[in-house]
């Protein structure tokens, strides 16, 4: 094998593509300067022109600007609303009145939002501009779902147990719903009920609702404490307590049906002991039958 590391190539051989030429450029000091001296006057020309272009593009910009801000066509004229069943006819004026008048790009909608969210109906609030001169505002009010009887008051309750409002004594008979019933207790409309024997009433009122045959329009939870819980219906009182309620529920019915087989008038039944249920029969003493597990 030839070594080809020290074979000279002839130069007619090489080609030009490895070829590198440098032209050196002199510019003087006095070349600048005299082209300079010749755009001197046309560039300040230019200048002044684009000058005047900008500020007569800001005038007119501000103009327009002032026009639209004070244009009869843009001033709110009417507002629609969506959505609404139960809020009054006051508190959707107060939220409408705060666009009367007033320019339809001066209007805040984020704290037109916020107002409305303050209503404690209001689950959620949209608003927006409908050009030239309307208003849209979509809700989504709160639906009740329970009565909250703190006995001094009664205040609806959603599913969230968020206190919507009070209700009126000559509103009670329109509202169908299963009462709550804790006394003593400080409702806020617009808050939740934080109480854990409150949110333990609600559990178990969810339960009889999916067990079924309970008419909850007539049922109250008495929920002074979690561990006294106990629903009052059709002149009976059942003691639950707290917890395992589809296990009590189903030895509250066959203690039940053994009782309507006999022909026992109950006062109450309590079925908080994890495998005994205590009854009170009318007009006679106490007495104890053991359910099935």
């Amino acid at each position: 094998m030839r070594d080809y590391k020290n074979v000279k190539v002839p130069r007619s051989y090489r080609g030009g593509a490895e070829r590198v030429s440098v032209k050196r450029v002199h510019v003087g000091r006095s070349s600048v300067l005299s082209r300079q001296g010749r755009s001197g006057p046309r560039g300040a020309l230019l200048a002044v022109i684009a000058a005047i272009v900008i500020a007569a593009v800001a005038f007119l910009c501000w103009q327009g600007y002032r026009s639209v801000m004070h244009a009869d066509l843009f001033v709110v004229s009417g507002i629609d609303i969506n959505g609404v069943k139960h809020m009054s006819e006051s508190d959707l004026r107060e939220l409408a009145n705060v666009f009367t008048g007033q320019n339809i790009f001066r209007v805040d909608i984020a704290a037109a939002v916020r107002r409305a969210h303050a209503n404690p109906w209001i689950k959620e609030a949209r608003i927006y501009r409908k050009l030239p001169n309307r208003i849209t505002m979509v809700f989504v009010e709160r639906t009740p779902s329970f009565i909250l009887d703190t006995g001094s008051a009664r205040y609806l309750l959603d599913s969230e147990a968020v206190v919507i409002g009070r209700i009126e004594k000559e509103d009670a008979p329109a509202w169908a719903l299963p009462v709550v019933a804790i006394r003593n207790y400080r409702a806020r409309p617009g808050e939740q009920a934080l109480s854990e024997a409150v949110t333990e009433a609600m559990t178990l009122i969810a339960e009889l609702s999916a067990r079924g045959g309970w008419r909850l329009a007539d049922v109250t939870v008495k929920a002074d404490s979690p561990d006294s819980l106990s629903v009052m219906y059709d002149e009976h009182e059942f003691k639950i307590g707290s917890g395992r309620y589809g296990e009590k529920l189903r030895r509250l019915a066959e203690v039940m049906a053994d009782a309507k087989e006999r022909g026992l008038e109950i006062a109450y039944v309590d079925v908080r002991p994890e495998r005994q249920a205590a009854l009170m029969v009318k007009k006679s003493s106490e007495f104890r039958v053991q359910s099935s597990k």
